[in-house]
Formats: structure tokens, C-alpha cells, sequence
């Protein structure tokens, strides 16, 4: 498992595929506006990047994400997306 900036990920990516080495980029995840805040996915995520704030309100936290994307399935709305 590698942590590559953002900005070198494409090169670093095409150097190591060129090198025949199989990449499996994780990616991040963005809430959408359709989000209904019902929660489903707050139990899945490993890292607590997605929380309810005190109004209780659908946050993430972007810095928490490991990019396992276990909340994609779980949103009814398909509010989730992978970045």
C-alpha cells in the first residue's frame, strides 16, 4: 500500500503498469446533495470519516477516509460516490 500524492498519482500509476505491476487504486469518497442523512452508511465506515455533526447532519471527514468505499452499497440514495 502506497500514500501518493495527489498530483503524482496519475504518473506514479502509469510508470507502475508500464512495469507490469497490477495497481488497485483506492479512491475517496463525496457525499452528494441527495443525501437524506438517514445514516446506513455510519456503521460500515472502519475510520468514522462519515459521522453525524451535532445537528445531526451527514459529515465526512476526508483526512479519515481510507478509501475502502464499504459505504457506497450501503446508501439507499446512492448519495455516495467514489472521487
Amino acid at each position: 500500500m502506497l500514500d501518493v500524492p495527489e498530483d503524482k498519482i496519475k504518473t506514479i500509476t502509469e510508470s507502475l503498469k508500464e512495469n507490469n505491476v497490477i495497481v488497485n487504486k483506492k479512491g475517496r469518497v463525496i457525499v452528494l446533495d441527495n443525501c437524506i442523512d438517514c445514516g446506513a452508511c455510519i456503521s460500515l465506515c472502519p475510520t468514522e470519516a462519515l459521522y453525524f455533526n451535532g445537528d445531526f447532519k451527514l459529515e465526512f471527514s476526508y483526512e479519515k477516509c481510507i478509501g475502502c468505499l464499504l459505504c457506497l452499497d450501503s446508501c439507499p440514495r446512492y448519495a455516495i460516490e467514489e472521487m
